[in-house]
C-alpha cells in the first residue's frame, strides 16, 4: 500500500502585489505550484489555499460543497488583505477560474486570469468527476480491484444535491459577467472537451473589461498548468501580468 502524502497551501512572499491562485476540483495546489514559483521569482507575493476536503483522502471531499469552497476562497483573499496587500490579482484553473470570476464581480482586484472555464456543468457530471477522482486515488493507493469496488459504493450512492448547488453556483457566476470590468486573460486547451473553447468565448464577449485576452492552447487538455505546455502558458501569464501592472 502506498501513504499519499496530503496537500498544503503554499505561500511565499514577495512584493506589494499578490497573486491569489486557485486550484481546481477534486484536485490541490500542485496546479499552481510551478505558475506560483515563477511568479514569485518575478517578484509576486503568491499564495495557493487549499480548499476544504481537497488534497486528501477522497472520502473528505463528501464532508464539504461549493459553498464551503467558496468561504475558502473569501477567506484566502481575506488573508491577503490582513496581511497588507492593496494589490491582489487572481489566476484560477477550472472551478477556480470560477471563483476568480465571482471574486471580480464583488471585490476590488488588479486582473484575473483564468483557465480552463466552464460556463456550465451538469450535476451528473460533476458527480462522475468525484467518483472517478476516488477511483484513481484508491488505484495509487495500491488498493486490490475488490476493495475499490467495495470502497466506491459510497461515492456512486451520493445524491446530486451538492452537484446540482455546485452547477447553480457556476451559472449564477456566469449571470454577471458583465460586471467585470478589470483586465481579463481566458485560457483554455484545445484538447479539451469543447465546452472549454465554447465558453471562453462566451466570457471574452460578455465581460465589460476593455483588457481582454482570449487564447486557446493546442496540446493542452484541462489541466492546464501541469500539462506539455505549461511553459509557454506561464510566460503567457506573466506578459499578461507585466503588460497591464
Amino acid at each position: 500500500m502506498v501513504t499519499i502524502v496530503p496537500a498544503k497551501e503554499i505561500y511565499i512572499k514577495g512584493s506589494d502585489h499578490a497573486v491569489l491562485l486557485l486550484h481546481s476540483f477534486t484536485s490541490h495546489t500542485r496546479d499552481m505550484k510551478k505558475v506560483a514559483t515563477v511568479l514569485h521569482e518575478q517578484g509576486y507575493t503568491c499564495y495557493v489555499p487549499l480548499y476544504r476536503g481537497h488534497g486528501h483522502i477522497p472520502e473528505q471531499l463528501l464532508q464539504y460543497n461549493i459553498d464551503d469552497w467558496w468561504e475558502d476562497v473569501l477567506n484566502a483573499y481575506q488573508f491577503l488583505l490582513d496581511e497588507g496587500y492593496e494589490k491582489i490579482s487572481v489566476i484560477g484553473i477550472s472551478i477556480g477560474g470560477v471563483f476568480a470570476l465571482k471574486l471580480a464581480q464583488l471585490k476590488k482586484l488588479e486582473q484575473i486570469i483564468v483557465l480552463s472555464v466552464p460556463v456550465d456543468k451538469e450535476p451528473e457530471q460533476l458527480k462522475q468527476r468525484i467518483i472517478d477522482y476516488a477511483h484513481n486515488y484508491k488505484q495509487i493507493e495500491g488498493k486490490s480491484t475488490l476493495q475499490i469496488s467495495n470502497e466506491i459504493a459510497i461515492f456512486n450512492d451520493m445524491a446530486l444535491n451538492s452537484s446540482i448547488a455546485f452547477q447553480k453556483f457556476i451559472k449564477e457566476t456566469m449571470q454577471h459577467l458583465n460586471k467585470i470590468e478589470i483586465p481579463i486573460a481566458i485560457f483554455y486547451g484545445e484538447r479539451d472537451e469543447e465546452l472549454y473553447a465554447q465558453s471562453a468565448e462566451i466570457i471574452y464577449q460578455q465581460v465589460n473589461s476593455s483588457i481582454k485576452r482570449v487564447r486557446g492552447f493546442e496540446k493542452s487538455k484541462h489541466l492546464m498548468t501541469l500539462g506539455r505546455e505549461q511553459d509557454e502558458i506561464i510566460k503567457e501569464i506573466l506578459d499578461f501580468m507585466t503588460q497591464v501592472r
